[in-house]
């Protein structure tokens, strides 16, 4: 047996692992993990794809594909890796029916989390209404507790991170 496949075995998935196995050897031998391991590793490695996709879609400024990436990638984190609850996926699933919306995924880990979408700025402010009372229908008693203005907030993007002050 190979150490790829052997790596593919461990019952507890891990991502430090993930990164030993090239994409080739998964591929030969992924259908001999049990189902549950199968599919967290379809995510860990279809979700390296789509980044590789996502870079080009971005700086190609599709925003049409970039938004696809990733709510494919959001798909299969509730698919494949199994995560997130009832609230958060039903938050992402009206994010992706919602008019403008050009794609939506999961953020943040633990927490409850949150959904982030990529929006046409031209409809930002309708479609942040829109999921705000599509999501009071679909959790009426949690869309109660949130501030309407905290609710659904509409960002602009900046540059990337950087040094804004020196530091003393």
């Amino acid at each position: 047996m190979s150490q790829s496949v052997e790596l593919l075995e461990w019952t507890k998935w891990s991502h430090s692992w993930a990164t030993a196995i090239e994409f080739k050897a998964y591929e030969m031998h992924k259908d001999k993990l049990d189902a549950d391991l199968a599919k967290r590793a379809e995510h860990f490695f279809s979700e390296n794809m789509r980044v590789k996709k996502g870079l080009e879609a971005w700086t190609s400024g599709n925003l049409e594909e970039f938004g696809r990436l990733i709510s494919a990638s959001g798909l299969s984190s509730i698919k494949n890796y199994e995560c997130g609850c009832e609230p958060l996926i039903q938050l992402y699933e009206i994010l992706v029916k919602t008019p403008g919306v050009y794609g939506a995924r999961f953020s943040g880990a633990g927490f409850r989390g949150c959904c982030i979408a990529l929006v046409s700025a031209d409809v930002a402010d309708e479609a942040a209404a829109l999921v705000r009372a599509e999501y009071a229908k679909a959790q009426p008693e949690l869309a109660a507790t949130l501030h309407p203005d905290a609710a659904a907030l509409i960002c602009e993007p900046a540059d990337s991170a950087r040094l804004i002050s020196p530091l003393l």
